[in-house]
């Protein structure tokens, strides 16, 4: 063989194996996001279930707050925990023994 036919050989050898590192390299890069991709999917379905819950929670504390402020939440506290009554009424106790 030639100089010439043995440098191009050798000059394809190399091209081939360059390209062949290159190509394994985006399959193991491929790999990789495709690892974090999923990672990443499922950090975003336990945020958005967190989310979820956490915007359920503040509908029933709002509604606790409203009920709270209502007359009715504080007449109830007047009556339960003060001993308090309205003036017409009339209290009745059982008798203990």
């Amino acid at each position: 063989m030639s100089r010439r036919k043995r440098q191009k050989k050798r000059f394809i050898s190399w091209n081939v194996l360059f390209l062949a590192m290159f190509f394994g390299m985006i399959a193991f890069k491929t790999y990789d996001l495709q690892k974090i991709n999923r990672g990443l999917e499922k950090q975003k379905a336990e945020y958005s279930e967190k989310i979820q819950l956490a915007q359920e929670e503040q509908e029933l504390l709002l509604k606790e707050k409203e009920y709270i402020q209502s007359d009715i939440y504080v007449e109830k506290v007047a009556r339960e925990k003060l001993g308090m009554v309205k003036e017409d009424e009339i209290v009745f106790m059982e008798k203990t023994e």
